[in-house]
């Protein structure tokens, strides 16, 4: 390993760290139902049940992220998800730069997703999908 490739994996894995630790706070206040996630699911319409599957969603996607091996999955996971909140926050007629966060989470999972893809591809393949 060259001196860049080993600057590069680390940064990548402290970036992952990073958006991980967001996810598992964020995965608590819902799990928690503190009254503000609460009001904000329910300003976008959806049931309350719905948040706590989304807390599961990212708790389980920051779980994936932590792992090497899995990160990719668990970007891809987390990715879609922020799919999902930034399309709420539109939907919901949101000021734009309540999308922001969720957007740029949205970039930074893409892009571990491609770094991460050899990994789930490779899983895709060994599970007998086709990527």
């Amino acid at each position: 390993m060259t001196r860049h490739t080993g600057a590069l994996e680390r940064t990548e894995r402290a970036l992952r760290v990073a958006i991980a630790v967001v996810f598992l706070i964020a995965a608590g206040m819902k799990l928690a139902a503190l009254d503000f996630e609460v009001a904000a699911f329910a300003r976008f319409g959806y049931a309350p049940w719905f948040m706590v599957a989304v807390g599961a969603g990212q708790l389980a996607g920051a779980a994936l992220l932590l792992t090497r091996r899995f990160a990719g999955a668990g970007a891809l996971l987390l990715a879609a998800i922020m799919v999902g909140a930034v399309v709420s926050h539109l939907r919901a007629h949101d000021p734009l730069a309540m999308a922001v966060p969720a957007s740029l989470l949205l970039v930074l999972l893409l892009g571990i997703a491609y770094a991460r893809r050899r990994d789930w591809l490779g899983g895709m393949r060994a599970a007998g999908l086709r990527p």
